[in-house]
């Protein structure tokens, strides 16, 4: 996974700031996912998103909505989690044939009732609208992190990873882009429920009961979701517990059941407690912070990995490598701010910013020779692709609101409280204690979960 990447290319303290992100995403997916859940059934159940929560007034709006039902679903994903691995792969594998069929279903009957009128406002809220939807839409790509989380359990992980991840997020951007081409065909898209959108479309062009199907799917594509997600982030909880950045305890195996209970029941009980009470807009918002820093580090990462190796790489290489990749942080960062704090389409910073990303970008790739080729696979177009990737991850942060970046920065906050205090010493210790500073294995054996007690 993403931890283990930057922990190797950028530190420790890269990756544990990664790793606190990384679960927060999934406990907040897998809690905006569960309260999603609950909006399918109460349609499947011919009732309104709110018939089946608690609403508490006393409380504030984005939290005055209790839902008993999502707590319900976590702790039954917990436990088919916690029993087996294996018993989990064949309920997905099951479980995803089921919605692709539903997916189909949904594409093919939504076609029939289109009607193009629904697009005569192609764009209603501008340029601005479609990079700020964007920003959210990175809530639907927390899931491929997961496949990475499974390279353990995977027998020839750096040929199937790779084609996993990349098979199946073209399959899954064209099915998003169909879905959601269907919908607005269907619906104008002020009508659109937010809750559940396409149960409510189909029952507004007169084919209620096709509602009772797209709300079946829909759950068992939700459930599918929190099952990978509640094995996946275990496995992430669990590797950052072999360093001792957090409790060993938490990187305790089952012997039976060959799953580390203790660390998914901790996630699970985390993301029930955020899906009973937090409002799902909020959710998303914190979750595509999480994402987007998080795939802003891994771009950084490679370009790194590539261009430099410790005791290899030259002085002047380093400094030029060093110098591009500040150049375009702050390229990138002052784009992103211009887009963020200015009301009109002014163009003129623009004309300043990106020239700069692009000089950097080719400052590495005519002055500094790669000094590391991948053996298996290896993205391809380095520095360009994971360059402008991080330049495409710092600007859709720019579309992402304030209050959400506040939420953002208190978690930042107390990550950094628990690193210092506690996790940056226990590391310290276990590298010591393994001979990690002296012995080429000594990182190996941490992965491979030879932690000391």
């Amino acid at each position: 996974g993403s931890f283990a990447y930057l922990r190797v290319e950028l530190g420790d303290f890269i990756a544990y700031i990664a790793a606190g992100n990384i679960l927060l995403e999934y406990v907040i997916g897998g809690a905006a996912v569960a309260r999603s859940w609950t909006s399918y059934f109460a349609t499947l159940c011919n009732h309104d998103s709110d018939d089946f929560v608690i609403i508490v007034h006393s409380m504030p709006d984005d939290y005055s909505k209790l839902d008993p039902i999502a707590v319900v679903v976590v702790c039954v994903i917990c436990v088919l989690a916690v029993l087996s691995t294996k018993g989990s792969s064949r309920f997905n594998y099951i479980a995803s044939i089921i919605h692709v069929i539903v997916i189909l279903f949904i594409i093919i009957a939504g076609f029939t009732k289109a009607d193009t009128k629904n697009y005569s406002n192609f764009a209603p809220f501008g340029v601005r609208g479609i990079f700020k939807s964007s920003a959210v839409l990175f809530f639907a790509y927390v899931g491929f992190d997961a496949v990475s989380t499974m390279a353990e359990e995977t027998k020839n992980p750096g040929r199937d990873i790779p084609i996993g991840l990349v098979g199946s997020m073209a399959i899954t951007t064209a099915a998003y882009c169909l879905l959601s081409v269907v919908l607005c065909l269907m619906q104008p898209y002020p009508k659109i429920d937010k809750d559940a959108p396409f149960s409510v479309a189909f029952e507004a062009v007169g084919m209620s009961w096709a509602k009772y199907v797209v709300a079946a799917g829909a759950l068992k594509g939700m459930t599918t979701v929190l099952l990978v997600g509640a094995v996946g982030q275990a496995r992430y909880l669990t590797h950052i517990a072999r360093t001792h950045m957090l409790p060993p305890w938490l990187a305790q195996i089952h012997p039976k059941t060959g799953t580390p209970i203790n660390a998914t029941i901790v996630m699970l009980i985390a993301t029930a407690i955020i899906a009973f009470f937090t409002d799902l807009k909020i959710l998303a918002d914190l979750l595509s912070i999480s994402t987007l820093f998080i795939f802003l580090l891994v771009a950084l990462a490679l370009i790194v990995r590539r261009y430099y190796v410790s005791g290899e790489t030259s002085t002047t290489d380093r400094i030029i490598l060093i110098t591009c990749l500040i150049l375009i942080l702050g390229s990138s960062i002052a784009t992103a701010t211009y887009w963020g704090v200015s009301e009109n389409n002014d163009w003129v910073a623009y004309v300043i910013t990106m020239p700069i990303w692009f000089l950097a970008t080719a400052g590495i790739a005519v002055f500094i020779p790669q000094a590391r080729k991948p053996k298996v696979w290896g993205v391809p177009l380095v520095p360009w692709l994971p360059s402008l990737s991080i330049a495409i991850n710092i600007f859709l942060l720019g579309s992402i609101d304030g209050a959400s970046f506040k939420r953002f920065g208190i978690w930042t906050c107390v990550l950094l409280l628990y690193y210092f205090f506690f996790g940056l010493h226990a590391s310290y210790d276990t590298a010591k204690e393994l001979g990690e500073n002296r012995i080429g294995d000594g990182w190996k054996r941490v992965e491979e979960g030879q932690s000391v007690s």
